[in-house]
């Protein structure tokens, strides 16, 4: 597998940036000219989409080169550091890196909770019957959404999110998210629409990128997408991105790992493919010995200097919280493997390396 790392200047977060800058909000990054040319026509309904883990390497692989995803890919970008959902999500949402949002993964340690918390569900990761009451997101990491921007500096412009089911009002099918969007474009209204479908990552994750679901999957999202595209009107943009990419994994079941885990302060967290630790006190030159010699094949070990260094995780007015969250090392994959960070079912397919399976995405943009 190749290394790949993020471009900060040709990102999802640009994409973002340059929507922002459209609406007369302030960013301080960079735009995508394609992007921005496109903009200048002053459309008066513009949709973003993101749908989950559609990486380059499955559109490659699974679709057509006539296909409505490959006709109008303007070119290939960049996920952020790591391409994983909580991260890249909440990037493109408010339009800063990581650095800043202070979304990393799944799994972030929360000092005054004391926890390794799953941050889209606001529960322990390790003892999930440790629940809170109060949702963690909002009390630390809440930003001004992409929507709260443009009203802000556009109040001309009505914003919308369609999200899936697992929100309030959300939508059962990737279709009737495209019903919705066609509903608000009657409306002889300015709007700005977010739209987010999980797949095709869910199935990646449970068969593979290989499988003939994934490609099924993605299929019927082109299709879906292609019928969208001809009943929108020529007043429409639609922007098709994704959030990162998925690539074929096996697993080292990291508990099972004693040495390493007295070693440790508390449990690791981030990613499983994006892997946080804690090292006891006087002990990070045992720990860095251990895990080059067992792990240093498949995972570029950071310490935690050497990723603030590196920028991996963008630039920016650092997150108050960037220092609690972040341990004393990083390891990051590199190649096919990921840890078993948990109980949690078998993963054929994962995401937060440096892979360009993992980091490369579309940028689609079409209009009649």
């Amino acid at each position: 597998m190749m290394i790949k790392y993020p471009d900060y200047k040709n990102s999802i977060l640009n994409v973002t940036a340059t929507i922002l800058k459209h609406y007369h909000a302030p960013s301080i990054y960079d735009s995508i000219p394609e992007l921005e040319e496109e903009l200048k026509k002053n459309y008066n309904h513009v949709v973003l989409v993101l749908l989950d883990g559609m990486g380059k390497n499955i559109i490659e692989e699974h679709l057509p080169k006539d296909a409505f995803l490959n006709r109008y890919n303007q070119k290939w970008i960049s996920s952020i550091f790591p391409p994983t959902t909580v991260a890249a999500t909440n990037a493109v949402l408010s339009g800063l890196p990581p650095i800043s949002s202070g979304y990393l993964g799944w799994i972030q340690y929360f000092k005054n909770e004391n926890s390794n918390v799953a941050v889209f569900l606001n529960h322990d990761f390790y003892h999930p019957e440790v629940k809170f009451k109060e949702l963690l997101r909002d009390k630390y990491l809440h930003y001004p959404t992409i929507y709260e921007q443009i009203q802000k500096y556009s109040p001309e412009v009505n914003t919308y999110e369609i999200f899936p089911s697992f929100k309030e009002n959300g939508f059962n099918s990737f279709h009737e998210q495209g019903n919705r969007l066609l509903d608000i474009h009657k409306k002889d209204i300015k709007s700005f629409s977010y739209v987010y479908w999980t797949e095709p990552d869910m199935t990646e994750h449970d068969h593979g990128i290989h499988s003939k679901e994934t490609s099924k999957v993605l299929n019927d999202l082109n299709i879906e997408l292609e019928k969208l595209s001809e009943e929108l009107a020529d007043d429409v943009l639609m922007v098709v991105i994704a959030d990162h990419g998925l690539v074929d994994v096996e697993s080292y079941d990291l508990l099972e790992d004693q040495k390493l885990l007295f070693l440790l302060a508390r449990m690791p967290s981030i990613e499983p493919r994006a892997t946080n630790f804690f090292v006891k006190p006087f002990l990070q030159s045992a720990f860095k010995r251990h895990f080059t010699k067992t792990y240093g094949k498949h995972f570029m070990l950071l310490s935690k200097k050497e990723l603030m260094d590196s920028n991996l995780l963008g630039t920016g007015i650092k997150h108050p919280l960037l220092n609690d969250f972040l341990g004393d090392f990083i390891g990051i994959a590199i190649d096919k493997y990921m840890f078993k960070l948990g109980p949690q079912s078998k993963f054929v397919a994962h995401h937060a390396g440096l892979t360009a399976g993992e980091i490369e995405v579309p940028l689609v943009i079409f209009h009649k």
